[in-house]
């Protein structure tokens, strides 16, 4: 099974976002997976993941994936909108 995967830290929290051809692209913060989304394509960058830092808590960071993913996939991961790992256009 073909796989890719990005990571970061985040204020000592790991963030790790992971794609594979049967599982989709999986949103994990500490090991504990936080979203999903099985689409196949995103033919241009597009928000495809979410979620806050500290579950329940509004006010925490904001964490996003996005995705563009055709015959290859790239992602990127923010943290209130701005870049912090992964894929470079």
């Amino acid at each position: 099974m073909l796989q890719k995967e990005w990571s970061t830290r985040v204020h000592d929290h790991e963030i790790r976002v992971v794609n594979s051809l049967t599982g989709g692209t999986r949103l994990y913060i500490d090991g504990d997976c936080r979203d999903r989304n099985s689409s196949l394509f995103a033919p241009m960058w597009t928000k495809w993941l979410s979620a806050r830092l500290v579950q329940g808590d509004p006010k925490s960071d904001l964490i996003e994936v996005r995705v563009v993913a055709l015959l290859n996939v790239k992602a990127q991961i923010l943290v209130n909108g701005q870049y912090m790992a992964g894929d470079r256009d």
